[in-house]
C-alpha cells in the first residue's frame, strides 16, 4: 500500500513534461459540469417559456475537437499490415531456401502468422460485404 501512495500523481507527471500539456476538454468539462451542480436550481432549469429548459450550447470550435481515423484509414491500415507480414514471410522463407538463414523455425512462425492474419482480413470483409447486403435488404 505505502507503494502505492508514493506513486506521483498525473498533475505532477504532467508538469514534469513540458510536451504533455493538461486537457483543455477536460478541464473545460470539470469546470461546465461543477457550475451545472452549483447553478443547478436557477439559470439551467429556467423555462424559455414552453416548459422547455434552457441547455448550454457548446462553443468549441472543430480543431479543438478529438478526432479519431475513420473506418477506411483503420481498415486501409489494416490490409497494410497484413501486407507487411506477408512481405515479412516471404523474406524470411526465400532467405531460408537460399542459405542466408538457417532459422527454420522463425520462417515458419512468420509464415503462419501471415496466414492467418491474412484469414482474418478474409473474415472480416466476409463480415462487411454481408452487413452491406443486409443494409441494402432493409426497407426504408
Amino acid at each position: 500500500m505505502n507503494e502505492i501512495s508514493s506513486l506521483p500523481s498525473l498533475n505532477e507527471l504532467l508538469s514534469q513534461n513540458p510536451n504533455l500539456k493538461p486537457n483543455q476538454q477536460l478541464d473545460r468539462f470539470a469546470q461546465s459540469s461543477s457550475e451545472i451542480g452549483q447553478n443547478f436550481g436557477s439559470s439551467f432549469t429556467d423555462s424559455v417559456g414552453n416548459g422547455t429548459a434552457v441547455v448550454p450550447i457548446d462553443k468549441t470550435t472543430p480543431t479543438e475537437r478529438v478526432t479519431a481515423p475513420g473506418f477506411a484509414q483503420m481498415f486501409e491500415n489494416f490490409i497494410k499490415g497484413v501486407d507487411q507480414k506477408k512481405k515479412i514471410s516471404k523474406r524470411e522463407t526465400q532467405d531460408l531456401i537460399l542459405g542466408r538463414s538457417d532459422n527454420i523455425h522463425e520462417a515458419v512462425v512468420k509464415s503462419q502468422e501471415a496466414g492467418v492474419a491474412f484469414n482474418l482480413m478474409i473474415e472480416v470483409r466476409n463480415k462487411l460485404v454481408d452487413s452491406y447486403k443486409e443494409l441494402m435488404r432493409m426497407q426504408v
